[in-house]
């Protein structure tokens, strides 16, 4: 009959997922988790390893029914004191993943000397994981909080406001009553496995956001940027419009090109009228020249200044400059 107990036991274990909530028969005081990291520490630095994993244990079982929200570096401690138990108990890859928490919440903490001496391989242990510590928290695709009514959520002491939490970890989840700062409910989650029932789908609309102001209202163009704003629990994605920065001078480099195909053929008009007044054959050819002359270049600037402003009126995203007509 006891083999039989325990193998279901076992097989309901292997069925839970990594999901864990505290089942709490009573409160786990802030005074009482105090007095227990003070016994860890008396233990700690009088090598007693016997009672140091004794009220480690109790601590890691009982730290999910603390009645109310701790400092963050209250949590850092009580995490580096449970990664320390893991470790006297030779389960290195658990102490790993508390010292990981401990050492994100508490980046700066170094061990006192009288509690480790400078060459304790738990020192070491525990410096090991300061690099791995500082990474950025990891979203959930898609998803959003759902924060119950006239509750806040709580990760590790720290106000959770959007859905992610930092990978390879675990962390402790609470569900806090804002008018009494009381615990509701209260999970151990590994990673950002944030539970179900605190996410909801993110809400995606897509707007296009107004020329800036100034600029000519129903003129588009190919160039746009993209982007995200948040607000709140709905996530807006806006498509801008960009002016192509070269668009605006070549346009009037182009007008200027025919301004100056203008001048110079008002001037041919005044040397052609000296053409026709010429008395000497000198002077006949140097006005016939001049005015073959202004003519051809007046020609040149009109088809440059119309080259350049219809790359400019024609110009994309892409880059360089586009020139071309239809004949």
């Amino acid at each position: 009959m006891k083999r039989i107990l325990l193998t279901t036991a076992l097989l309901l274990s292997l069925c839970l997922p990594s999901l864990a909530r505290a089942e709490c028969t009573s409160a786990y005081t802030s005074e009482q988790l105090t007095d227990d990291m003070s016994a860890m520490t008396e233990s700690l630095r009088g090598l007693d390893e016997i009672t140091f994993k004794q009220v480690g244990q109790n601590m890691e079982v009982r730290l999910p029914c603390v009645g109310r929200r701790l400092p963050a570096r209250v949590y850092a401690s009580a995490y580096r004191y449970i990664g320390t138990q893991h470790y006297l108990s030779q389960d290195r890859a658990t102490a790993n993943r508390w010292f990981l928490t401990s050492l994100e919440l508490d980046p700066t903490f170094e061990w006192d000397i009288n509690d480790l001496g400078p060459g304790h391989p738990l020192r070491a242990a525990f410096d090991s994981q300061r690099e791995l510590a500082a990474i950025d928290p990891e979203p959930i695709p898609g998803k959003t909080l759902l924060i119950p009514a006239g509750s806040a959520l709580y990760l590790d002491g720290r106000e959770l406001t959007t859905a992610a939490a930092t990978p390879g970890r675990p962390h402790l989840l609470q569900v806090i009553s804002i008018s009494d700062n009381l615990l509701r409910q209260s999970f151990v989650i590994e990673g950002n496995e944030i539970p179900a029932r605190f996410l909801q789908d993110a809400v995606v609309e897509v707007v296009e956001t107004a020329e800036p102001e100034g600029g000519r209202r129903g003129r588009k163009s190919n160039q746009s940027t993209e982007g995200e704003i948040a607000y709140g629990d709905m996530r807006v994605v806006y498509v801008d419009r960009v002016r192509p920065p070269a668009k605006t001078p070549l346009m009037l480099a182009g007008g200027a090109g025919m301004m100056i195909a203008g001048g110079l053929y008002a001037a041919s008009y005044a040397t052609h009228t000296q053409f026709d007044q010429a008395s000497t054959t000198v002077d006949l050819l140097r006005y016939q020249s001049l005015t073959n002359t202004l003519l051809i270049a007046s020609g040149i600037s009109a088809a440059a200044g119309v080259s350049v402003g219809y790359a400019g009126v024609m110009m994309s995203g892409s880059p360089g400059v586009f020139i071309g007509g239809r004949f």
